[in-house]
């Protein structure tokens, strides 16, 4: 459940600290939160629309 609140404040510190912009070097660990935060959301509401429940496929 908090990955729907956590994921997208990951994406936007990403997007902050690469300088909100996609032009220019930007910093690796910004960059990879931006991803992680974006997987994040993606499977947070995947799990909450019920497609998928936490723990399928473990046993």
């Amino acid at each position: 459940m908090l990955g729907i609140i956590l994921g997208p404040v990951a994406i936007v510190c990403g997007w902050l600290a690469m300088g909100r912009t996609w032009a220019g070097s930007r910093p690796m660990t910004a960059v990879v939160a931006l991803v992680l935060g974006a997987i994040d959301t993606l499977l947070a509401i995947i799990w909450l629309s019920g497609a998928a429940t936490p723990g399928v496929g473990m046993f």
